[in-house]
């Protein structure tokens, strides 16, 4: 059955959202405590490092690319089209997520948040952007996917953004319950005292 071109769309969008779903379910899985120790068992943690991040770096490069991005110059091709408001505002939202990420890198490394870690035992982390927000790298994460579909105002951008944001809330909640259980009580405190994503001001 041939596809009407009005149908086209929908179907762009539904393997956008397929791709991210695919993305979320090996990133969430893979960092499941039953599956890490898992693999951790049978590989040792730089094993279980590399094959998590091979995974997760291809099945995100397969959500991203699903995405049909426009010129990505086009504000250099045709200015004219260029809100200059709405660009200000996505390249704040860039830069703050960068920002974060940096700073959240100081306190802690992106392999420390995974558990990747072989030189010493996981510990919490209340330091830094940690004593206002417990997920500072989620957070990082939403700026720069708020920051995609202002720069780039296309729906299918805005597709996969929204669902990038959805999946990163989703996982920042399964993190929550991993947290509980490794840390007890520690974090259930440490929780009264720092934002979920927002700062606690």
């Amino acid at each position: 059955m041939k596809c009407d071109n009005e149908d086209l769309p929908l179907i762009e969008y539904f393997m956008i959202i397929t791709a991210i779903a695919l993305f979320g379910c090996l990133h969430s899985g893979m960092s499941a405590t039953r599956v890490k120790n898992r693999f951790i068992d049978s590989y040792g943690r730089e094993g279980y490092s590399r094959l998590f991040n091979i995974t997760s770096i291809l099945s995100f490069l397969l959500a991203f690319l699903s995405v049909g991005y426009w010129d990505w110059l086009y504000f250099i091709v045709d200015s004219a089209s260029v809100n200059l408001l709405l660009f200000a505002l996505g390249i704040g939202f860039l830069v703050a997520g960068m920002y974060v990420a940096i700073r959240t890198s100081r306190v802690i490394s992106v392999s420390a948040v995974a558990d990747m870690r072989t030189d010493r035992e996981a510990e919490l982390v209340t330091s830094g952007l940690y004593a206002r927000v417990r997920h500072p790298l989620y957070l990082a994460t939403v700026l720069v996917f708020l920051a995609l579909p202002v720069l780039y105002p296309a729906i299918t951008i805005g597709v996969f953004s929204l669902s990038m944001i959805v999946y990163t809330l989703i996982g920042a909640r399964l993190e929550e319950r991993k947290l509980v259980s490794q840390y007890g009580d520690a974090y259930r405190d440490y929780r009264k005292t720092a934002g979920f994503i927002l700062p606690c001001l």
